[in-house]
């Protein structure tokens, strides 16, 4: 589970699973880089997580960009937790299209390319939450700034989960451990 706040300070958290949670498999393991040991070791309560969560979040929209298996996964986490999200999750492609040339205008791969800068733009490893933050706040920036950036990070340029910046939507990224559009 990770999110940024305002400044682009991404906060990560391994989630140790309910025991109810048996659906791990290998290729989840090696996707995601993270062993089922690892976060029945050093994962934090469900409880816990949901209370932060919604510490950080309340009253935000939070950006994803799988917002369909998102919703799963955030349902799941908050059931297991007993609590209700107060929070709602925004589809990031919704809110990077009207910031996009208009599709008549731009050539069909337009919004792939600027997603392969982004990876390239990004450290870490893919699919772990992190990292996806990380992408989407650069895919975020490159939209922002017409695809003109460097590799040198620029805290301020997105929004992230639970923050307001001036001059961004409200609300902000969000990403998740459970691959490309995946869930917690």
């Amino acid at each position: 589970m990770a999110w940024s706040d305002g400044e682009g300070q991404v906060e990560s958290w391994l989630i140790r699973p309910a025991e109810e949670w048996s659906d791990w498999c290998d290729m989840a393991e090696e996707m995601h880089g993270i062993t089922r040991e690892s976060i029945e070791d050093a994962g934090r309560d469900i409880t816990w997580v949901c209370r932060r969560m919604n510490q950080a979040l309340a009253g935000k929209v939070v950006f994803t960009d799988g917002v369909h298996l998102d919703r799963f996964w955030l349902r799941r986490l908050f059931v297991s937790g007993n609590a209700m999200p107060r929070f709602r999750l925004g589809d990031l492609f919704k809110l990077l299209e009207p910031r996009l040339p208009p599709p008549e205008y731009r050539p069909p791969d337009f919004l792939r390319g600027l997603m392969d800068k982004a990876w390239k733009l990004t450290p870490g490893f893919a699919h772990q939450a992190d990292s996806d933050v990380k992408y989407m706040l650069n895919l975020w920036r490159l939209v922002r700034h017409g695809s003109k950036l460097s590799r040198k990070p620029d805290a301020g340029a997105a929004t992230a989960a639970g923050l307001h910046l001036e001059g961004y939507p409200p609300g902000g990224v969000h990403e998740h451990v459970h691959g490309s559009g995946g869930g917690y």
